[in-house]
């Protein structure tokens, strides 16, 4: 049987059911005693689910620190915001340079991630509405969600229940670098409704010079419950300025670490989205759920460090419509339970790029972006031990791009000429297959193969300086993943090791000033998760992360270099993060981290020309969290030993020695009081 038969014959296995009756008792053993059941589970794969629990211990501390303490999982900031989340990158695996495209960040299943690879606003996020968070590392997620899940997926879930008494919180916060912050949070119960509304204001002048940031969110969520299920209704509004400082010279690391040589810098969005979500049991057997979305963002930035044109004016328009069924079934005499699922989204771009914002646009970019997608997930009881689990995705992706070219523009290069226009279609596959095996009620083995990819998306096509890079292939990558959990009343841990085998990484080129697709690359390592529950009043956390990234083939882009046996760029060997729970007293907890990251290989050092690389560094984080009656207050420091670190740079492909990076906040103080009632 040949490739294509192989997938034909998975895929029709996949959508089969059988109708008979459900006479028989499905023994999960630890399951439970692991973590809150997944939405959807992915058999054989290290799947982490952070609890609504542990969110109200460190209700606090910002989304990306607390996913920054698993193992595998790293954050990033270049413009010194890594405290508020601004700006933030999670890297998944290894994805180093390209983890903003490689890891989907997604909320109720529905993508965060914009086809203009712009960060995620993690503040916009409202820590009180989240019930939990499902992290899926490698392409696990990938017969899910799709297109961009090749580095691990993020899906943030929020509350099932708002309220059912009225609350009202206000939280004020105030710290160094004039960080000043006012949350206000509502829950009503109104008969058989409940509503949620958040606001917050946050502004902070930051560590560096002209870093300014502000932030504004509205976010308000409605719930009912019907006879045959629920239906959630969320509406949000978002706004941030912010000055962008620009990067620091190896020299100027240490003679003005806080400087900077771009006063007129700034990225500033405002954007919206409204959301609807819900459940009907259709039997006792099956559920029918409906997720739809709409988003839209208009940013505006102005960077006179980088190439022209250097002013930007984007408006981009989402839409989502994602319906699947769960339907738990009788599959040839074992229990099955299974989602199928259509996803169809579309997105709209428009910008105009600009030597600044007073002049004639250079280029003015016309596009959008569509996929149509059918999917199964499948689960098999096999024994009351071992489950088997398998699934399949076909996507279609299209996308049509229009780039206006004006000669008579400011910043008109002689070299560039009318660019043509992009019409591109294409259909990927995801695939897994994966099997856990309880070994007894405190252990489960399990392993997992996948298949992931990435189809370029239109800022990989016209985000370089240099113009359109319309001859791109899609980003493939292919996982092998086995690992255990282990489960006791005080004591649990997680271990997995993996290899992801990747082909025509999506990168940018530097010397070329557009994106290109690399050539092969190798991901493996292993990753350890421990929790210990010491006594009653303290509780331990372990994460460990052993992380390689390497070029497996040829020359890279413009460059005449064999790369292979290189690094990749941004992947740290080590990390180390290691977090304690203690309760001081009936009021009083105490949460304290500690953090090594390893050196690791500066942006654009491919080529591993570079004696020198980002140094290791060890921060250490502690919090101190109070509450009597309904006042509660919560004192933050981090960086307790004000450590001089950096956790991005771009090194010089010509020059030994030569780099610009982007210097980390130092010490910070962050006081928080507040009352509920």
């Amino acid at each position: 049987m040949n490739y294509t038969r192989c997938k034909l014959f998975l895929f029709l296995i996949l959508f089969s059911t059988n109708a008979a009756s459900l006479e028989v008792t499905v023994y999960i053993p630890i399951y439970e005693l692991l973590s809150k059941t997944i939405s959807t589970p992915i058999s054989g794969s290290s799947n982490i689910i952070i609890d609504q629990k542990y969110l109200e211990k460190h209700e606090n501390t910002p989304i990306h620190d607390i996913l920054d303490l698993e193992s595998g999982i790293k954050s990033r900031s270049i413009y010194g915001s890594n405290s508020s989340g601004s700006k933030t990158t999670l890297d998944i695996r290894g994805m180093g340079a390209q983890a903003k495209s490689n890891v989907l960040i997604l909320i109720n299943g529905q993508r965060l991630n914009n086809i203009d690879m712009s960060e995620i606003d993690f503040p916009s996020i409202p820590m009180k509405s989240i019930d939990r968070i499902e992290i899926f590392k490698g392409n696990a997620a990938s017969v899910l969600y799709g297109d961009g899940a090749i580095g691990g997926a993020i899906n943030i879930i929020t509350n099932p229940e708002i309220s059912k008494n009225n609350l009202n919180e206000i939280v004020l916060k105030t710290g160094t670098f004039n960080n000043q912050e006012i949350v206000w949070n509502t829950f009503q119960k109104l008969n058989n409704y409940s509503l949620n509304a958040y606001f917050n204001h946050a502004e902070t002048d930051g560590y560096r010079d002209e870093n300014e940031q502000q932030q504004n969110n509205f976010t308000s969520e409605l719930r009912y419950p019907g006879k045959k299920g629920d239906h959630f209704f969320s509406i949000s509004f978002n706004e941030q300025i912010m000055s962008t400082p620009s990067d620091r010279s190896q020299d100027q690391l240490f003679t003005d670490r806080r400087g900077s040589d771009t006063p007129d810098d700034y990225i500033n969005s405002v954007g919206g989205s409204f959301l609807y979500s819900g459940d009907y049991k259709l039997s006792d057997y099956m559920t029918f759920i409906l997720n739809s979305s709409f988003r839209l963002k208009d940013s505006y930035s102005d960077l006179q460090s980088t190439t022209s044109p250097s002013y930007s004016d984007t408006s981009l328009t989402n839409y989502q419509f994602t319906p699947r069924i769960n339907h738990l079934t009788n599959l040839f005499g074992k229990i099955s339970k299974s989602t199928y699922g259509l996803d169809l989204q579309y997105a709209e771009y428009k910008s105009y790029r600009k030597k600044d914002e007073n002049t004639v646009p250079l280029h003015v970019y016309d596009a959008w972006q569509a996929t149509q997608s059918i999917y199964a997930q499948k689960s098999i009881y096999l024994k009351n031990s071992t489950t088997l689990g398998a699934g399949l995705r076909l996507q279609r992706n299209n996308i049509a791009i229009g780039d206006h070219l004006d000669t008579n523009a400011p910043d008109y290069a002689g070299w560039q000429t009318e660019h043509l226009k992009l019409s591109d279609q294409e259909t990927n596959y995801a695939a897994n297959i994966g099997l856990d095996h309880t070994i007894n009620e405190n252990i489960i083995i399990y392993g997992r193969l996948g298949n992931g990819f990435r189809y370029p998306n239109i800022d990989d096509r016209i985000g370089g300086s240099g113009g359109t890079s319309l001859e791109l292939s899609t980003q493939t990558t292919k996982d092998f993943e086995i690992g255990s959990k282990y489960a006791t009343d005080n004591f649990s841990s997680n271990v997995s090791t993996y290899i992801i085998e990747g082909k025509n990484e999506l990168a940018y080129d530097t010397d070329a000033f557009e994106n290109i697709n690399m050539n092969s690359t190798r991901r493996y390592g292993v990753e350890l998760n421990t929790r210990n529950k010491i006594s009653d009043k303290l509780n331990l956390i372990n994460n460990f992360t052993f992380a390689k990234a390497k070029y497996t083939s040829g020359d890279q882009g413009t460059y005449a270099t064999d790369f292979v046996g290189n690094d990749v760029p941004l992947v740290p060997q080590y990390s180390l993060d290691t977090s304690f729970e203690w309760k001081t007293s009936k009021f009083t907890k105490i949460f304290s981290t500690l953090k090594y990251q390893d050196d690791m290989r500066m942006e654009s050092d491919d080529e591993n020309f570079q004696d020198t690389k980002i140094p290791s560094y060890v921060i250490v984080n502690m919090s101190i969290a109070s509450k009597f009656d309904k006042f509660f207050s919560t004192l933050k420091i981090n960086n307790i030993f004000n450590e001089k670190y950096y956790n991005y740079a771009v090194a010089s492909s010509s020059t030994l020695g030569a780099y610009n990076a982007y210097p980390e906040t130092r010490r910070e103080i962050i006081l928080s009081l507040g009352t509920k009632f």
